[in-house]
């Protein structure tokens, strides 16, 4: 792997091991258990951790945090060669919580410092529409450092994390592959039981042109 500069060695370590111990798994049951084995060495490393915040606070070039993203707190930390994960950084302000969301691959997710809560939803309906659901709490948790959470894709994987403390938080998490081509995830209001799709901001971008395109096309 080309280590990008600035990058730890200690994540380039970890990125090797991950994509190495990837790579033969043929099913997201057995990715996930090499995952939640191999993240919680990386999680108690908050030496490491400290120098990349460090290099965001004096805009070292790692990590990049141009690189588009979903979320406003989410950095990238490493995008594997291969395409068998990801691996990125969630920076968490006292009580924030991110909406109630479902993801396109598996995961593993883990908390570096303070605690993580996670909410998980499951879906009452058929699971056909892409508009309605009807979804109910089913379990809610509290992640400590050196614990890890599984995430799984699509329908399954329905869920809120957030930090519930008064402190900042660090959360870290390894995503797998896409399961589908969509380029966007699913947001849930579990009151109305609307859908919405969140795209990354550099796609949002490009509808809203493509929107006022077609309508200049229309008035020309």
């Amino acid at each position: 792997m080309n280590s990008a500069a600035g990058m730890p060695p200690e994540v380039e370590a970890f990125c090797n091991a991950c994509s190495r111990g990837l790579a033969d798994l043929k099913d997201n049951r057995s990715r996930i258990a090499f995952a939640s084995r191999i993240l919680p060495p990386l999680l108690a490393r908050k030496d490491v951790f400290q120098k990349i915040l460090h290099n965001i606070i004096e805009g070292a070039p790692y990590p990049d945090i141009e690189k588009p993203t979903m979320f406003i707190n989410e950095l990238i930390l490493h995008l594997d060669p291969a395409g068998h994960f990801s691996l990125r950084m969630f920076l968490w302000r006292p009580g924030e919580y991110d909406p109630v969301h479902d993801h396109n691959s598996w995961g593993v997710i883990g908390p570096v410092s303070g605690r993580l809560e996670v909410i998980d939803y499951k879906r009452l309906d058929r699971g056909s529409s892409g508009r309605q659901a009807r979804i109910a709490e089913d379990t809610r948790r509290m992640i400590a450092p050196g614990e890890c959470y599984s995430v799984h894709p699509l329908n399954r994987g329905i869920h809120q994390t957030g930090n519930p403390t008064d402190r900042a938080m660090i959360q870290v998490s390894i995503y797998g592959k896409k399961q589908t081509k969509r380029n966007f995830i699913n947001t849930y209001e579990p009151e109305t039981g609307s859908i919405a799709r969140l795209y990354s901001p550099k796609l949002q971008k490009r509808a809203f042109a493509e929107a006022a395109l077609a309508e200049l096309r229309k008035n020309s």
